[in-house]
């Protein structure tokens, strides 16, 4: 896929207000629930799978089986920075998910993703998926293979 059908496939989804976010969910029937790397791999024509966030991360950075690592951001990129875990002697380890969309306007900081944030399916400003969430995460911007 070229980064123009990625957006125009992620920009198909606008429509759906009938999708919420549910952590972990890949359900797109009416009044389905999605994560955002749900989202992504259906803009993807794909199935989600057990390829969370996390995944999508290592395959642009390792393997690259489905996506690879680009140097900058481009309307129609996924954006995806992964999960970090807090470990605070005496307590239990905090897990802080990562996040993914699709990149719409670099200079605007748009992106179409579904995020609790938003329940559901959005455009908006989504500064964390291109500059990173302030914990100094780094945000990687790949393409499909």
């Amino acid at each position: 896929m070229t980064p123009e059908q990625v957006l125009e496939g992620a920009k198909s989804w606008l429509a759906r207000r009938d999708i919420t976010y549910r952590m972990g969910a890949e359900t797109i029937a009416l009044g389905g629930a999605l994560d955002c790397s749900a989202f992504v791999w259906h803009v993807l024509g794909e199935s989600k799978h057990d390829r969370n966030t996390d995944w999508l991360l290592g395959d642009a950075t390792g393997k690259q089986t489905k996506v690879r690592q680009i140097p900058a951001p481009i309307p129609g990129c996924i954006a995806v920075y992964g999960s970090r875990w807090e470990r605070v002697p005496g307590e239990p380890a905090k897990r802080h998910a990562g996040h993914t969309g699709i990149v719409v306007d670099v200079a605007k900081k748009l992106c179409i993703d579904c995020s609790s944030s938003q329940n559901g399916i959005r455009l908006h400003r989504q500064t964390v998926l291109l500059d990173g969430p302030s914990d100094g995460r780094k945000v990687v911007f790949c393409l499909p293979v």
